[in-house]
C-alpha cells in the first residue's frame, strides 16, 4: 500500500511498515534505471516491510 493521505485515511488503524513510502518508491525506480551494466536487473519487486509473505 502506498502512504499516501487517502490510503491512510481508509486504513487509520495499519502501523507505519504497513504503507510504503512514494520517495522509496521512486528511489528503487531510479536504481533500476540506473544500474550497473554488468549486473543488470528487470524484475523488482517492492513490498512493505511490514507485510507477510
Amino acid at each position: 500500500m502506498i502512504d499516501l493521505e487517502w490510503t491512510r485515511k481508509r486504513w487509520p488503524d495499519r502501523p507505519d511498515d504497513f504503507f510504503i513510502k512514494p520517495r522509496a518508491i521512486a528511489d528503487e525506480i531510479w536504481h533500476v534505471v540506473h544500474q550497473d551494466r554488468s549486473a543488470w536487473s528487470f524484475n523488482v519487486e517492492l513490498r512493505p516491510f511490514g507485510e507477510a509473505w
